[in-house]
């Protein structure tokens, strides 16, 4: 089939999937996002708000739906992280037929949870595999076998009508074009579908495919000439963790995208945080993917202050405890949370006077310290620097540039090792500190017990609370000191700080 043809179809299907597909859904709502310092005509499309909060489910019941009684009544077989699979489970109990579904093992709780909820007693699911390539395989084999009907993801003119549906919704809700719109890539049937449907209502508009680095298997289908299969794919972004695209997706992707760019994980997780601040929402990793594009360019300067920009907010399924990893990543950046770790020598008050040094207005988020054997020693501070504060932050890093090491994407600041050493202790005392969360506090209390004690050990991470807690050892010089020093620590809660409670470490 060549290009036009594969093009011409796809929209032929975009427009058989409207009469389908609303037996599922309703149209998901455009709202624009609110966030201070980005232009106002920026917009997210909600895709989060459909029936299995993501997309999946337009191209699953479409393809489902176009199936013959006789295809269905043989059964139905899918591969899924997560999202298609929903979309293939409530097609299932609305068709009135079985669907064996293959999914990671690895896949979020809440994903297959949401099948079982969709599906019912019409959904058979099987983990097989770490990933979706190998699930996809074992899909297929069983398919083959059972002479079963398989429902593709993606490379699919059926399942990719289904997600053009999204794109026919953004065209019929807007007033005037959209002069840019970011879409995620995965297996490419999203992007497939949306870049050929707004350019055939809007010609100049420009899309722009958005990968994870380590994900980035249409950019190595662009570069070979054809889709290959990415030996390693990073999981963060479970929803669009493909090994290798589809070819019918990377024919029309080639034709109909105007570019593809890559994100960290860590630009991902802004982006979450981003959408957070403006809408109150948490997407998925995946989910975020495309406002993640755009605000790279924006940064970049790539994008003019007048331009319409469409951002695709595709999913929202996520296990809540994945919610504390994209915290700690989110605030990472050039111009905002950033990790050192410090050199300081070995003695009484070095670390007060580390913190006590540092510029006004900029934050701890994450201080990790203990004794070891090392000289000098070697805390890590992890700081938020606001923009306006960044060239006296600069100016004072320049003083310690010869002890100061930026470990921001260092193991030992994304998995806070805290290194110490027991035996270097003397009389220790490990205390839970509670204090109100602003400038000085924490440090006051330092300040205070000093003259009394050395801190050996402190682990404090910013959790967003009025309230701030750490866990700090303080070494006093011998056990007497503890008995008297140890008495007076403890009745500083309620006074300089909330409240200090003692912490029996199974070393002491």
């Amino acid at each position: 089939m060549s290009e036009n043809e594969l093009i011409e179809g796809l929209k032929g299907a975009i427009h058989q999937a409207r009469a389908r597909v609303y037996q599922v859904g309703e149209p998901t709502p455009l709202q624009r996002l609110p966030l201070e310092g980005l232009p106002e005509q920026v917009w997210v499309k909600r895709e989060d708000l459909g029936p299995v909060k993501a997309y999946k489910w337009r191209g699953a019941f479409n393809a489902m739906a176009s199936l013959s009684e006789a295809e269905r009544a043989a059964g139905i077989v899918a591969a899924s992280a997560g999202n298609h699979a929903q979309g293939i489970a409530i097609g299932a109990r609305l068709l009135g037929c079985q669907a064996r579904i293959f999914m990671p093992e690895p896949t979020p709780l809440v994903k297959r949870k949401a099948v079982e909820k969709h599906g019912g007693s019409a959904v058979t699911i099987k983990l097989v595999g770490d990933s979706f390539s190998e699930a996809q395989a074992a899909a297929l084999a069983w398919a083959t076998e059972q002479k079963a009907t398989f429902i593709p993801p993606y490379d699919s003119l059926a399942v990719m009508g289904g997600q053009g549906t999204l794109a026919d919704e953004v065209v019929m809700a807007s007033k005037e074009p959209f002069d840019r719109v970011y879409v995620a890539i995965g297996g490419g049937g999203l992007a497939s579908a949306v870049a050929t449907w707004l350019k055939s209502y809007w010609p100049s508009v420009r899309v722009i495919g958005v990968e994870g680095v380590d994900q980035a298997s249409m950019l190595a289908a662009f570069n070979a000439e054809r889709p290959v299969k990415l030996d390693y794919v990073d999981l963060f972004c479970d929803g669009t963790a493909v090994t290798e695209v589809g070819a019918l997706t990377y024919q029309i992707c080639r034709d109909q995208l105007d570019e593809i760019i890559t994100v960290t994980n860590q630009e991902v997780a802004g982006a979450i945080r981003a959408h957070w601040e403006g809408l109150r929402v948490i997407p998925e990793p995946s989910g975020a993917m495309s406002l993640a594009g755009y605000l790279q360019d924006q940064a970049a300067g790539k994008i003019r202050a007048d331009e319409r920009v469409l951002t695709i907010l595709c999913g929202a399924n996520m296990d809540f405890a994945k919610v504390a990893e994209i915290s700690r990543q989110a605030g990472v950046g050039p111009r905002q949370d950033r990790s050192w770790r410090f050199a300081i020598p070995e003695e009484r008050g070095s670390l007060v006077k580390l913190l006590k040094d540092l510029p006004a207005g900029v934050s701890i988020m994450d201080l990790q310290y203990g004794r070891t054997k090392c000289e000098p020693q070697r805390p890590v501070l992890t700081l938020e620097i606001p923009q306006e504060e960044e060239a006296a932050f600069s100016d004072w890093l320049e003083e310690w540039q010869s002890e100061a090491v930026d470990v921001t994407d260092h193991p030992e600041a994304s998995f806070r090792v805290i290194p110490f050493a027991p035996a270097l202790f003397r009389a220790p005392l490990f205390v839970e500190v509670e204090f109100p969360e602003r400038a000085g506090a924490l440090l006051g209390f330092m300040q205070e017990v000093s003259p009394w004690a050395s801190l050996c050990y402190f682990n404090y991470s910013y959790s967003g609370e009025r309230v701030g807690r750490a866990l700090l050892g303080l070494d006093f010089p011998n056990e007497e000191a503890l008995a008297q020093g140890g008495q007076n620590v403890l009745s500083l809660g309620g006074s300089l700080v909330r409240a200090v409670h003692e912490v029996s470490m199974p070393f002491s």
